[in-house]
């Protein structure tokens, strides 16, 4: 290596402070459309294919939500007339379209 040996420290973990963001970002997002749509956590649970436990470890971000479960999600809450958009300054804005 040209100019001596450094090495690059690179994190074996993916940024962990955005991950958890994320998590949180989506659980907030589970939580106010169920609120929106008067549904329970079993409700919800029920129409995606999980338990109510699932739903409830989801909206309290303390577990990594399985991408093919936040799609499902995401397309319940759209046939509801529920989308989401991100806000150029951060955070995120829900739509009720029904």
């Amino acid at each position: 290596m040209i100019g001596g040996n450094r090495r690059q420290k690179l994190s074996v973990v993916p940024n962990i402070k955005a991950a958890l963001q994320e998590r949180r970002e989506f659980a907030s997002k589970v939580r106010a459309a169920r609120a929106v749509l008067g549904w329970s956590q079993a409700e919800l649970g029920m129409r995606v294919g999980v338990t109510q436990r699932s739903i409830n470890r989801l909206e309290k971000a303390d577990v990594d939500v399985r991408r093919s479960t936040a799609v499902v999600i995401e397309t319940v809450l759209r046939d509801q007339g529920i989308v989401f958009e991100r806000i150029a300054e951060g955070g995120f804005q829900m739509i009720v379209q029904k």
